[in-house]
């Protein structure tokens, strides 16, 4: 908008917002009669704190210009209840709308054509509470929300330190979204440090609204099968990856902050991990690797197994197999496909409606549509066991994004195994793996510290927490500082 600050009133600006309805503009007088000053009111519904504005802002400038003859910086810049901001004459226009869009009460004085702000911000948000997809049982049960200053105050309160760093970006031409980059900064590496912020500066977006828009955005790969970074509900773990050498990205708005860089044991972790003994952790994480290798390579060892290298399945084992399935109509492969498809259908619908509804969904209806199913003779109970332990395996994933790619997988391996037989079958895993080793996040290779290798750095990753043996950061993460507990090296 090329126009002066000077030429501005309280009809022009009128005009300006003539489609913004929840804009309130009113003009008030303040002084004595024959020195009166009119001054331009200008807030955004919802976004402001009217109370404020009445009972604070008002009283504070009829006390100044009760006493001023004239208005000028200097009078207006006595009051230190008002805490008024001067925008620059020259550039206004977009700090002017920036700052009213937010939720700050500006003020135009017509007869010195002077802008001010004073921060009356207090935008809808709700507080903290439980996370809906992170369950805490002995954990914090306080989550993020859509507030960034309520997230970053959730991290900050669990680490009182000057390290700590929080650095604020703006995102987005026309939404401008803030971005906290939270960062420790005597242990954070400083290239992956660098890394972050040169890449926040290259994302180019007209309105950043989620987390995962800012996740691709931040994505070296076009494409990328397996997420690149970690997404989580709890400023607990998120304390607990910035204490390990991580930086975590806030999106205000979005109740979810983002973990980088991120790798194969991290999508693995659970937020609850460091509040049980290490020895049920160990477990619990093999338990998820397992589950992770059962829902990806099951069903297309199963359907290369049974129709293709059957003589390596023990005799009454394929005689069972082979008893039910005499009389049906599909194929092997495409028996199994159709009830992969079918428990697809049913977990979308448990995940998108209403969670009482969903779980009844998801339940009732596997158990009678594959009772069902089996009785009309459409599948058979063999085929039906195999995909149920590959639907409950994926069921064993914390991150739900990394459920997406297990599906995908093995859709993927199914095709290959139903066509090449067992042969297929080590072709894609084989593919599989190659693939994974070629993934970085942030410069970290995703498979560290398995691929390369580093002893102390699985031993931390199965354990978790830190133990007498765990005196280390992970070295994978390259920490400038690399010790966690007295003991170590300095």
């Amino acid at each position: 908008m090329n126009i002066a600050l000077e030429d501005m009133n309280e009809h022009k600006f009128k005009e300006l917002f003539a489609r913004s309805h929840d804009i309130v503009i009113e003009s008030v007088r303040f002084g004595p009669r024959e020195r009166a000053h009119t001054i331009v009111l200008m807030y955004c519904t919802g976004m402001a704190e009217s109370s404020h504005i009445s009972k604070v802002v008002l009283p504070g400038l009829l006390a100044v210009m009760e006493q001023a003859e004239t208005v000028t910086p200097e009078i207006l810049g006595t009051n230190n209840s008002l805490l008024l901001r001067r925008v620059d004459e020259t550039d206004w226009y977009e700090p002017f709308l920036l700052r009213l869009y937010t939720g700050d009460l500006v003020l135009f004085i017509e007869s010195a054509g002077l802008l001010y702000t004073a921060n009356t911000s207090m935008p809808p948000n709700r507080q903290p509470e439980e996370s809906s997809t992170e369950v805490s049982v002995k954990g914090p049960r306080d989550a993020f929300t859509e507030d960034l200053k309520t997230n970053v105050a959730l991290v900050r309160k669990r680490l009182l330190t000057h390290s700590l760093c929080c650095e604020i970006v703006t995102v987005g031409k026309r939404s401008h979204t803030s971005v906290a980059l939270l960062y420790i900064d005597d242990i954070a590496n400083p290239d992956l440090v660098q890394n972050a912020r040169s890449k926040l500066d290259r994302v180019d977006i007209d309105g950043l609204i989620s987390s995962g828009q800012l996740e691709e955005g931040l994505t070296d790969k076009g494409f990328s099968l397996f997420p690149l970074l970690e997404y989580i509900g709890r400023p607990d773990f998120i304390v607990d990856s910035l204490l390990r050498g991580r930086i975590s990205l806030i999106v205000d708005g979005s109740p979810m902050a983002l973990v980088a860089p991120a790798n194969l044991t991290l999508i693995l972790k659970s937020p609850e991990d460091v509040h049980f003994p290490s020895y049920y952790v160990a477990i619990e994480r093999v338990l998820r690797l397992i589950g992770l290798t059962l829902a990806i390579c099951f069903p297309g060892f199963y359907i290369a197994i049974t129709s293709y290298n059957f003589d390596q399945i023990p005799f009454p084992l394929l005689a069972t197999i082979a008893s039910v399935r005499i009389g049906l109509p599909l194929s092997g492969p495409m028996d199994f496909f159709l009830m992969l498809g079918l428990f697809e259908l049913l977990r979308e619908a448990g995940v998108r409606l209403p969670k009482p509804v969903g779980q009844t969904v998801a339940v009732v209806g596997g158990l009678i549509v594959g009772d069902a199913a089996i009785r009309a003779g459409i599948t058979s109970p063999a085929t039906l066991v195999a995909v149920a332990i590959s639907t409950m395996a994926m069921y064993t994933l914390v991150n739900q994004s990394l459920a997406g790619t297990v599906t995908l997988l093995r859709i993927m391996i199914l095709i290959v195994s139903a066509a090449f037989g067992i042969f297929g079958f080590i072709v894609s895993l084989m593919a599989l793996a190659l693939y994974l080793s070629t993934l970085e996040s942030f410069g970290v290779p995703y498979m560290a510290p398995i691929s390369p290798p580093s002893l102390r750095d699985i031993y931390t990753a199965v354990k978790y927490k830190v133990s007498k043996v765990a005196k280390h950061r992970p070295a994978f993460l390259e920490p400038t500082d690399d010790t966690r507990r007295k003991g170590g090296p300095s």
